[in-house]
């Protein structure tokens, strides 16, 4: 943020013109701009050393999500730094990073105004590869059983089917929880698909504690270690109807920015002249949205990141701690997995949160052959 009238010298390297201030020290902007990438570098130093597999030079190919936001973006900016020093350098291992947006629209045509602006990107930074995936894509993933969830019959297009699955969702909560959850299916799929070493998700720490709460919220707690912390997440994979069981896959995801507040994404983006008239004006809003004249059109998820983009200012201690506590969590292994989120079972759980909520587990609910952990059930049937 900015400083005081009264400017002070720089707390790193102590030049006179400081303006800035960064968790509370005056900071000058070379300074501003150096810890942020230092955030990012020592996390992707991180993932290297705890994935590799081998002393050799290999590539390191990485796909990142890209949402438009002020953390997706800054992410794919140190991307594009960093792919460009490895190519300067000799005998560095190459590095190939690889960014997808997924286009949300299912009326969009070629032409749709996300892939417009993935070529905005694209011209930006040179040494990233982009592709705009469509959510349709969805439905060729196998890591998610289709056998638990409405969809329509085949006699539709791609479009018109997910179309029908949102509509028949019971809230505007469901309708967000089940659209992330598909988007984070798409990027594991390419990641896959393309033979990348790790997914990496440009969440901030204020976008990390308010998705772990919004977990809780929806009922889906259990699922916070593998939701908001670094490491391998399982993917299970499901074979359609009479073919052979499906499989389980290991892969790694991580959140390189995870120690970097929005706020200080925001002013970073203001400094960096690739990313100043880049970054869509409504996504730079507290908590990347428009107003709302009404709280019913907002999710859980959308209200969590409006709470903590309020109060990140004066409470980023507060905030960070959300994180942190998060990341204490241990991930506990199991057999089986949600068919739509993928996280593991904990039927137990499940079964006690339910009770606790005076919710019958056998009212009212479809016959499904795939298992469904409870919060995407409240999700999915309401």
């Amino acid at each position: 943020m900015p400083g005081s009238d009264t400017s002070q010298p720089c707390k790193r390297c102590k030049a006179e013109d400081a303006p800035f201030r960064l968790r509370a020290d005056p900071t000058c902007r070379d300074c501003y701009v150096q810890y942020i990438a230092l955030k990012l570098t020592k996390r992707l130093n991180k993932l290297h050393s705890e994935t590799r597999v081998s002393r050799q030079l290999a590539t390191r190919r990485y796909l990142a999500g890209l949402s438009f936001g002020p953390s997706s973006s800054v992410l794919c900016e140190l991307l594009d730094s960093t792919a460009r020093r490895h190519s300067q350098r000799k005998g560095s291992s190459p590095f190939s990073p690889l960014v997808v947006h997924v286009d949300t629209d299912l009326s969009a045509g070629e032409n749709s105004p996300a892939r417009r602006l993935v070529d905005d990107y694209r011209s930006r930074f040179p040494h990233v590869e982009f592709e705009c995936v469509p959510l349709t894509e969805a439905l060729d993933v196998k890591s998610i059983d289709w056998s638990s969830l409405p969809l329509s019959s085949e006699d539709a297009s791609p479009a018109v089917r997910l179309q029908r699955l949102f509509d028949a969702l019971p809230t505007v909560t469901s309708r967000a929880d089940v659209l992330r959850q598909f988007i984070r299916h798409i990027l594991l799929h390419v990641a896959l698909k393309c033979s990348c070493s790790a997914l990496l998700l440009g969440h901030s720490t204020t976008a990390l504690a308010a998705l772990t709460l919004s977990e809780v919220a929806n009922g889906r707690g259990f699922a916070v270690p593998w939701q908001a912390n670094d490491g391998m997440c399982t993917i299970s994979t499901y074979a359609p109807p009479g073919e052979s069981a499906g499989d389980q896959i290991k892969f790694p995801v991580y959140y390189p920015l995870r120690e970097v507040l929005r706020n200080e994404l925001i002013r970073y983006i203001d400094l960096v002249p690739t990313l100043k008239d880049l970054v869509p004006a409504d996504q730079m809003a507290a908590g990347g949205s428009g107003s709302v004249v009404s709280h019913k059109d907002l999710s859980i998820e959308e209200v969590m990141a409006r709470y903590f983009g309020s109060v990140e200012d004066s409470y980023a201690g507060i905030v960070a701690n959300v994180v942190r506590t998060a990341g204490k969590l241990d991930r506990v292994a199991g057999d089986e997995f949600c068919g739509s989120c993928g996280m593991t079972l904990d039927e137990l759980g499940d079964s006690r949160w339910a009770g606790e909520l005076g919710d019958e587990l056998t009212e009212d609910v479809p016959d499904a052959t795939g298992k469904l952990c409870y919060g995407c059930k409240r999700s999915i049937h309401g």
